[in-house]
């Protein structure tokens, strides 16, 4: 069980390498927060995965879980708001 745990998790660094990847590579700020949005669902949701297969239903995973739900949200709002600062200051409407 270990190894997919260590699999999980080693997918999840491999997530973080493509969206720097995608960071450095993309030319305009608005493709940017899409890698961010990507890299924000993928991570937290595997993350949450790996918690689950290393403790099955307990307090702890249930709490990570959680935690996953309201980073997302804030996750989307921050990407909406950035999005929405990013056309204004270009001057375009959303």
């Amino acid at each position: 069980m270990s190894v997919v745990i260590g699999g999980v998790l080693g997918l999840a660094v491999a997530v973080t390498w493509l969206s720097a990847l995608a960071l450095w590579r993309l030319p305009r700020a608005l493709d940017r927060l899409h890698a961010l949005a990507f890299l924000n669902v993928a991570v937290s949701g595997l993350v949450t995965v790996a918690a689950f297969l290393s403790d099955g239903i307990s307090g702890r995973s249930l709490k990570i879980l959680v935690m996953m739900v309201v980073f997302l949200g804030w996750a989307a709002v921050l990407s909406h708001v950035s999005g929405r600062a990013v056309l204004m200051r270009e001057g375009r409407s959303a």
